[in-house]
């Protein structure tokens, strides 16, 4: 059975809002995700931990684009898709608490990066920490990962600490983690989507 789709809580051009598909991230959903978690990270989520967070009852969001023949460029072909057959775009994960959310994952699939739609997901966090009445979100970002800090910061989020030695590198070393913070009165503006994707790199 289909995973019932939910609002989009972020604005979308027009032609591609009729095709968007945000829902809950399911069990069925994980060999999609994992496929891309290889691509887009050195150091990947395995498929263990999206089940050990759904198991969590973490918060775990999915966004998919239905297909169009006329319109999705031919090497979409090769992008991972969804057990619904739609195209995906992208996930997040985000552990809930009393009075705060902390953001574990935020993945763009790499076929569809540059098109607005990192920004878009972390506008459908923050929408979601308000909702939730929390006062602040945190993330922890590698220090290394300059344009996530980036993509971070121009979305309200502020560097408030370092984490020593807290990620993975290589065998012999490992790398600080830069610990951010988004209060609930900052958030990213209205988000900017390419109304055709076929346009960007």
């Amino acid at each position: 059975m289909d995973t019932p789709a939910e609002p989009l809580p972020c604005p979308a051009p027009a032609p591609l809002a009729a095709r968007l598909c945000w829902r809950a991230l399911t069990a069925a959903d994980v060999p999609a995700v994992v496929e891309v978690e290889k691509t887009a990270h050195a150091h990947p989520w395995r498929a263990r931990h999206f089940e050990d967070s759904l198991a969590a009852g973490y918060w775990m969001r999915l966004l998919a684009l239905r297909p169009d023949a006329g319109a999705d460029p031919p090497h979409w072909v090769h992008s991972p898709t969804t057990p619904e057959g739609h195209w995906l775009l992208g996930y997040l994960v985000a552990m809930p608490g009393v009075d705060e959310g902390h953001l574990l994952d935020v993945t763009v699939a790499p076929t569809h990066q540059r098109q607005g739609w990192g920004r878009w997901l972390l506008h459908a966090l923050a929408h979601w920490g308000r909702a939730q009445r929390y006062a602040h979100l945190w993330l922890e970002v590698r220090r290394s990962n300059a344009p996530a800090r980036a993509l971070y910061q121009r979305c309200g989020w502020v560097e408030v600490g370092v984490r020593k030695n807290y990620y993975p590198d290589t065998a012999q070393r490992r790398e600080d983690a830069i610990v951010m913070r988004l209060d609930m009165g900052e958030h990213c503006a209205p988000t900017t989507v390419r109304s055709n994707p076929t346009a960007c790199p």
